[in-house]
């Protein structure tokens, strides 16, 4: 009997040591806490960018104190060097995360920018972010499909818009690739901002070759417009002068630079037609990495070629033209210069109002119903079958060939 109560004295100890030895943590844990808040530097969390416009904008992110008077800003720019930030405010002590935001202006897309908090522990920053536009307008340019020949030495205006999230007071800038297009785009003057909508204007005086233009966003992550092609064309003046006789008009002028060899079309302006009349192609936008133009078919005036001669020398900058023409329609007419593919495009003149004599209509019809006994002539093409003519400076009326009007000649 004795034995046994030794035995289970010896197995109980051991069980009451480690009975003790767990309560001892238990006790601890139920036990209040009386540790005080830890002094230490902030955290720093930097968030989203709300209320944008244009380039304003609110950056938001979190601060906790650690129970230390703190004071905050975020910095921004466009790389990781920042080099901008917005004035400093201040949190008192406390122990709890604050959600906190600053205005900023001048954020662009692409930009980067984190919050940076401070007390007397320490500095800390929050992560670098990248500002975006989510959202599922995209931005993008609007601008005319079609574009008029600029006359030699004279102002191309562009007027556009952009579309998306932050268009309202965007800085936009136009590129231009001079003639033959392969050097790379360079800026034209400063860039300007948008207005309130979106809409801008660019203008570019004195024009002296044909020229590729775009516009393009500012910033780290641009957005570019098509392609705008702009010719600039030779500059036409017209003249006209009575020969003394009946139905002989003498038509004059100059062009500039010289084209000394160029081919002149004295054309006859007809009224466009109500169903709608293929008038002059102006070149239209062109996607990136296309050399050729496109054209686009627009309404206008046609003109009838009906006398025809060749550019003579003047000076060195300037040619001359003169031809006798025998008028048999009253109406308006212009001269036309073809020149061969380069920096300057074809060119027309302004219209000028010639009369014919009394009597020419008449004659024409009753010339015309003799014609229909004739066979049919096809009327010449002008840029393939019209040979150069330089032998006299006296020109009649020729089979008519009907070209279409240059919108926007002077």
């Amino acid at each position: 009997m004795g034995r046994s109560k030794n035995r289970r004295a010896r197995l109980l100890g051991p069980l009451a040591l480690a009975s003790a030895a767990l309560a001892l943590p238990l006790a601890s844990q139920a036990a209040p806490s009386t540790k005080a808040p830890t002094n230490s530097a902030p955290s720093v969390s930097t968030g989203g960018v709300t209320r944008v416009v244009g380039t304003s904008a609110l950056l938001q992110g979190t601060v906790d104190p650690h129970n230390l008077a703190t004071s905050y800003y975020f910095k921004y720019g466009p790389t990781i060097a920042y080099g901008s930030q917005t004035t400093a405010a201040n949190l008192p002590a406390g122990t709890v995360k604050v959600k906190i935001s600053q205005p900023v202006t001048g954020l662009l897309v692409g930009y980067h920018y984190r919050l940076v908090a401070t007390n007397s522990a320490g500095t800390k920053e929050g992560r670098d972010h990248i500002f975006t536009l989510k959202t599922k307008k995209k931005t993008a340019f609007v601008l005319p499909k079609t574009f008029k020949a600029i006359p030699l030495g004279g102002t191309f205006i562009l007027s556009g818009s952009i579309t998306g999230t932050g268009s309202g007071n965007r800085e936009v800038a136009l590129q231009e690739s001079p003639y033959p297009y392969s050097l790379i785009y360079t800026d034209v003057g400063a860039p300007i901002l948008t207005t309130a909508q979106g809409r801008f204007t660019f203008s570019v005086p004195h024009l002296m070759e044909s020229t590729k233009f775009r516009v393009s966003t500012v910033g780290p992550l641009p957005v570019r417009s098509l392609i705008i092609p702009v010719q600039v064309s030779v500059r036409v003046t017209l003249k006209a002068r009575s020969s003394g006789h009946s139905g002989l008009v003498r038509l004059y002028g100059t062009v500039t630079p010289a084209e000394v060899g160029a081919r002149i079309f004295f054309e006859y302006e007809k009224p466009p037609k109500t169903e709608g009349t293929k008038g002059e192609k102006p070149t239209r936008l062109e996607r990136p990495k296309r050399h050729n133009a496109e054209r686009s078919e627009e309404k206008g005036p046609r003109y009838v070629t009906k006398f025809l001669s060749v550019v003579k020398p003047a000076t060195k900058s300037i040619s001359r033209f003169s031809a006798v023409v025998s008028v048999k329609e009253t109406g308006h007419y212009r001269a036309f210069i073809e020149v061969r593919p380069g920096p300057l495009a074809s060119g027309a003149s302004s219209t000028v109002l010639l009369h014919a004599p009394a009597g020419a209509k008449k004659k024409k019809k009753r010339t015309s119903r003799a014609a229909q006994r004739q066979p049919e002539t096809k009327p010449f093409e002008v840029s393939n079958s019209i040979t150069r003519s330089t032998s006299s400076s006296t020109v009649s009326s020729r089979e008519p060939n009907t070209r279409s009007g240059l919108a926007g000649a002077s």
